[in-house]
């Protein structure tokens, strides 16, 4: 009896595992039904303008061959935090950003810094711990007049507007653990305006 139920237990599991996730598919339908609501333009194709750039985050780089605007749950430009040199992570609800386990709100890291608005990952690109206590530094030689934001973990020192690695400050106590990835890059996203609503471009 109680191999039989151990049995069915295991083979209930297993089936779950397979069986499409409704939720996910649920707020995708959803978030498509509002991206074609207010993303039209004009003569009725599928295309959303390109967006009215409210950030310092390079939107148009030349690394970046590809704009993909979409629209975001942040209510309105003035609801973005405006406290300088503080990074605050702010929910999206982006799918392309949600990670069921490390990120599931789609969050986005902002910081204002000189009065220009900058957007990245809400993770570090070394460590993927969050950047909510990264410090942002004045710019350096190698970032010409750009700064730098470094995160509070492993140290890892990035461009604000680039995400390009740039050289650490200062040692960090864990950051000899993530040596090997301080090479990548941290993702950047362009920020934009339409139609009094919030869209991020996502690369």
């Amino acid at each position: 009896m109680k191999l039989s139920a151990l049995v069915l237990l295991i083979c209930a599991a297993a089936v779950s595992g397979f069986a499409p996730a409704l939720q996910q598919q649920t707020s995708s339908a959803l978030y498509m039904a509002k991206g074609r609501r207010g993303g039209l333009t004009g003569n009725g194709n599928s295309k959303l303008n390109k967006p009215k750039s409210i950030g310092g985050s390079d939107s148009d780089a030349d690394s970046k061959p590809k704009s993909n605007w979409v629209q975001t749950s942040i209510p309105s430009i003035k609801s973005l935090p405006s406290e300088k040199n503080v990074v605050k992570l702010v929910d999206t609800q982006v799918p392309s950003l949600i990670n069921k386990q490390t990120n599931p709100t789609g969050a986005v890291s902002i910081v204002n810094y000189e009065d220009k608005t900058y957007c990245f990952s809400s993770g570090c690109a070394s460590c993927q711990i969050p950047l909510t206590k990264g410090k942002v530094l004045e710019p350096s030689d190698e970032t010409n007049d750009e700064a730098r934001l470094q995160c509070d973990f492993c140290g890892a020192t990035y461009n604000l507007r680039t995400g390009a690695p740039v050289q650490k400050e200062g040692g960090k106590l864990f950051g000899f653990l993530f040596s090997k990835t301080e090479e990548k890059e941290l993702p950047v996203y362009g920020l934009g305006e339409q139609g009094g609503k919030v869209f991020i471009n996502v690369p």
